[in-house]
């Protein structure tokens, strides 16, 4: 997919070449967006998306700078450059694409992209685009792949004053996933993705599905056992180590928004044989009030999840070599996260100006014992997976 860059590049270095630098100054827009995010839990037990039970600003904070070439009336050339102020997190080129707008109907993408799972996921990093300071980690936790390389075309139309959008999209994924705060490196070679959308007036409604496929994931020692459970004869307990099935998530998302409340909801669901991803069933519910330039809001999510893990059909004292890799077999699954979390959180927003606002949002974490709980990092075993999460951000757009 590296070609794409090239060549999307190459065109812009050809197309500036060839236009005035009048022209030019007209052709290109730059816009941006940033946000200064602190946050601090009420424990010096665990973390939770970084924070800790020292007042930080590092975690979520970040500055964009994104640029917008009209190449013709029909073609543009986008490229987004994001710095993190988070070090787990890489600064540089977000998404850098082309856009062919064929006619009112249909539109072309092809380039370095965001991957469209979630209702909010082309604005994830723009909190001024949302009433949250984070959306509820129970359903934008990290399960998916935040980017893909490949193409996408959407399709819409009107109808009187409803608005009907459909997008497909195909790419690869070549970069990290999170597993319970590890950075896997993974490589997917077979993205596919279909959303539909509707909205009339302050009513949206959305339904995704994506199926990722073709997986390679460099979780040391996974690849060495599966080969010993196979030598040994259990083979259906060795491919749960390799990475030869599909993952399949699904969404729908609910909106309505009115001049003096708004109601958001989105739940997902994801399937999956894979080892390295769970399977989750998520939502979140959110009921907020509008008055003068301030926003008050409530927020409920919840999130379970499993592993679709055969079971252990290695025997116990036949052999020495057996029982180890038996009990090393258990120990491996049992110590695959799990998500199993609930929330309750209020917040407040002021639109203090038109392209800037401040929040304040306070979280209640109450999680299961023993697990992971999408905590970060659990500093004590007997940890309750209990917390408070307070935040404050600014949010700006230019």
């Amino acid at each position: 997919m590296k070609t794409l860059y090239i060549m999307a590049i190459c065109l812009a270095s050809f197309t500036c070449a060839a236009e005035s630098s009048e022209t030019l100054s007209d052709s290109i827009g730059i816009s941006g967006f940033a946000r200064v995010v602190g946050g601090q839990l009420d424990t010096s037990e665990a973390e939770f998306q970084g924070y800790s039970n020292d007042f930080s600003f590092s975690e979520q904070s970040l500055f964009a700078l994104q640029a917008d070439l009209s190449i013709s009336e029909k073609l543009k050339l986008s490229a987004q450059l994001l710095g993190h102020s988070n070090d787990d997190r890489d600064s540089g080129l977000e998404w850098l694409y082309l856009t062919y707008n064929a006619n009112s109907n249909w539109s072309f993408k092809l380039g370095k992209l965001r991957t469209p799972f979630f209702r909010y996921s082309d604005v994830l990093d723009v909190g001024f685009a949302y009433p949250w300071i984070t959306p509820p980690e129970q359903v934008y936790g990290g399960f998916l792949f935040s980017n893909y390389e490949g193409l996408s075309a959407t399709y819409r139309i009107h109808f009187n004053k409803l608005n009907v959008e459909v997008e497909a999209y195909y790419g690869t994924y070549d970069g990290t996933f999170d597993r319970a705060g590890e950075e896997t490196a993974i490589e997917v070679n077979d993205i596919r993705g279909l959303i539909l959308g509707i909205s009339k007036g302050g009513f949206r409604a959305r339904a995704s599905a994506i199926v990722s496929s073709d997986f390679f994931a460099d979780i040391p020692g996974f690849q060495d056992f599966a080969t010993l459970l196979e030598l040994a004869g259990y083979t259906e307990n060795a491919d749960v180590f390799r990475f030869d099935s599909d993952a399949v998530a699904y969404q729908a998302s609910l909106q309505y928004d009115s001049l003096d409340y708004f109601v958001y909801s989105e739940v997902i669901k994801i399937e999956s044989d894979l080892i390295s991803v769970p399977e989750v069933n998520a939502y979140y519910l959110t009921l907020g009030y509008h008055f003068d330039e301030f926003q008050i809001f409530t927020t409920i999510a919840s999130a379970n999840s499993s592993n679709d893990v055969p079971t252990n059909q290695i025997p116990k004292g036949q052999s020495p070599q057996l029982t180890s890799l038996s009990f090393a077999y258990d120990a491996i699954v049992d110590s695959l996260p799990r998500y199993d979390l609930d929330s309750l959180s209020v917040g407040l927003r002021w639109d203090f100006r038109h392209n800037m606002s401040a929040k304040a949002e306070v979280t209640w974490l109450s999680g299961e014992e023993g697990q992971n709980s999408f905590y970060s990092e659990i500093k004590n075993p007997a940890f309750d997976r209990n917390a408070v999460l307070t935040q404050f951000a600014l949010e700006w757009v230019f």
